[in-house]
């Protein structure tokens, strides 16, 4: 095998293991479900169970990635705050070590009966749960398949002056060879990849054990763009946590490089083949600068919040008028449910302020809340709904019953409003991105539309507040309004379009937000219909 093959026998037998990996994490992914999710967002309430669940959960899906970009998505969410983040963070770093240490087996042709075994299953089973089966056990066929390749391929390297003489420097010049291990996680994105390649090369003796120490530490620091990819125009405590994770990694390689010669040796004792030693770095470097960290959580948190200044988004998030005891006595838990939908409708309305001021004011960064409001207002709908079902199936008196139908609408009614002011934040935000500009006459159409839905849905809890019959009227006749505004602005929206005073590209936008602003108009005459019945 010539040079040139031999590239190209690499490259191949790496995009084989990172195709192996996806299918892998996807498959674990897959029969995880939304479990990742959740038990990260409640088992996370200190460091020592941050730390545990991020090392578990990595381990179980394989990829440091997948539950970092997890985080940044529960970060954005509210869900959970930067503390018990970077514990997380820490625990993941101990968790991509299992990959390394299961390429480190020596299985032969053993990919063969796996890769079949999987492809079995993917094709000819109808259960989404065999088919996942069948996409992990392919993951690990195609995964040990590009294993077997890569280790084939640096077979002629070794017999290479050149290739011997340039990993021996990265052993004689370690900064050579952390920053090698850098760049090439950065490009493919995948610590265990880089790992991999570097077990590969240890298989075949192309590589000795000090110059592999420096590529794999030089792995922990590459693998963290995919997270600040990740951040990019996330929350705050976002870009936090990928800063968290990139100084966690580059204190630790800092930390540990003075000592890499001894670190070394210490390692050589822990295992006869080569590859098994160069996954134990991995695990050795990987979990002590998790254990060295872990008291130093608060400080490393307090930095970051320095480097990265800033107001973190507080989301009012659960239930917190609502206890469960309270369906015993429905007279008091119906009261505790309607303030608990009035609670709810104040986050949708103040939904609906920051998407006016967002175009208005062109207010990027208010997009980003009512995105996180949308969340939270989803989350007490469902709880809501499950206590108020709960309340259903005690002995309700008949007035019992009509109020509790009364805030039933009601929060199917909010929850709605909710949606089709996110649908304008969404609106809003390409509007800004694509710098569109609305005319003039537009705006102020746009002002008197935003005004009479804030309006009319701010009086609708006034109403599920305290019943007042002229209040209900006045609702209606603004609901009427805004179907004669709907109408007249699309039509002199037209008008201007045929004159050329208006702005081709703005015009689906324009109507669309006029259309959610008519919608929520809808739904607080609704909840003022409803309540007319109930009382």
């Amino acid at each position: 095998m010539d040079w040139t093959s031999a590239i190209i026998a690499l490259a191949g037998g790496l995009a084989l293991f990172l195709f192996g990996l996806r299918l892998l994490s996807n498959g674990l992914q897959g029969i995880a479900e939304e479990r990742l999710r959740k038990i990260l967002e409640k088992l996370t309430n200190n460091r020592i169970k941050g730390v545990f669940v991020g090392a578990s959960l990595t381990a179980l899906i394989q990829s440091s990635s997948i539950t970092t970009v997890t985080l940044v998505g529960l970060l954005n969410a509210g869900l959970i705050n930067l503390r018990q983040a970077v514990g997380v963070v820490l625990g993941a770093e101990i968790g991509t070590t299992v990959t390394a240490q299961i390429v480190a087996f020596k299985i032969g042709a053993m990919f063969f009966p796996l890769i079949v075994a999987g492809v079995f299953l993917q094709f000819f089973c109808k259960s989404s749960k065999y088919r996942n089966l069948g996409k992990i056990i392919l993951g690990f066929g195609i995964l040990f398949l590009g294993m077997y390749t890569m280790s084939s391929s640096m077979k002629p390297l070794r017999e290479s002056a050149v290739v011997v003489e340039m990993l021996a420097g990265f052993g004689e010049t370690p900064v050579l060879g952390i920053l090698a291990g850098a760049v090439l996680t950065g490009i493919i994105q995948s610590s265990s990849a880089t790992t991999g390649m570097v077990i590969a090369m240890g298989m075949e003796d192309v590589i000795t054990l000090q110059s592999a120490i420096p590529i794999i530490l030089g792995a922990n620091i590459g693998t963290c763009v995919t997270v600040i990819i990740a951040s990019i125009g996330s929350s705050l405590s976002a870009k936090r946590a990928a800063l968290s994770h990139l100084l966690f990694n580059a204190i630790g390689v800092c930390l540990f490089f003075p000592f890499l010669i001894p670190f070394g040796n210490l390692v050589s004792l822990t295992a006869s083949s080569l590859p098994r030693q160069i996954a134990n770095a991995h695990f050795i470097f990987n979990t002590s600068m998790t254990i060295l960290m872990l008291p130093f959580l608060g400080g490393l948190v307090w930095l970051v919040k320095r480097l990265v200044p800033g107001e973190e988004v507080k989301v009012d998030r659960g239930l917190k008028y609502i206890d469960k005891r309270l369906v015993r006595t429905p007279a008091i838990g119906l009261e505790q449910g309607k303030k608990e939908a009035g609670r709810m409708g104040r986050i949708a309305g103040t939904m609906l302020r920051d998407c006016k001021k967002a175009l208005f004011e062109r207010g990027n960064k208010l997009i980003l809340y009512v995105k996180n409001k949308e969340k939270s207002v989803d989350e007490i709908d469902d709880l809501l709904e499950e206590y108020l079902t709960e309340i259903s199936h005690r002995h309700l008196t008949e007035k019992q019953k009509r109020k509790l139908a009364v805030v039933t609408h009601a929060i199917s009614d909010i929850e709605r409003i909710a949606d089709h002011a996110n649908n304008i934040g969404e609106l809003v935000e390409l509007k800004n991105k694509n710098k569109i500009r609305f005319s003039g006459t537009a705006r102020k159409e746009l002002k008197e539309m935003f005004k009479i839905a804030e309006e009319s849905f701010r009086k609708s809890l006034k109403l599920l507040d305290s019943w007042d019959p002229g209040l209900c009227k006045q609702i209606l006749d603004l609901e009427a309004k805004a179907d004669q505004m709907e109408k007249s602005m699309e039509e002199k929206h037209f008008e201007r379009l045929k004159k050329g005073t208006c702005n081709p590209e703005a015009g689906p936008i324009f109507l669309d937000i006029v259309r959610n602003l008519e919608r929520i108009t809808d739904h607080a005459h609704n909840i003022a219909y409803s309540v007319k019945l109930g009382f």
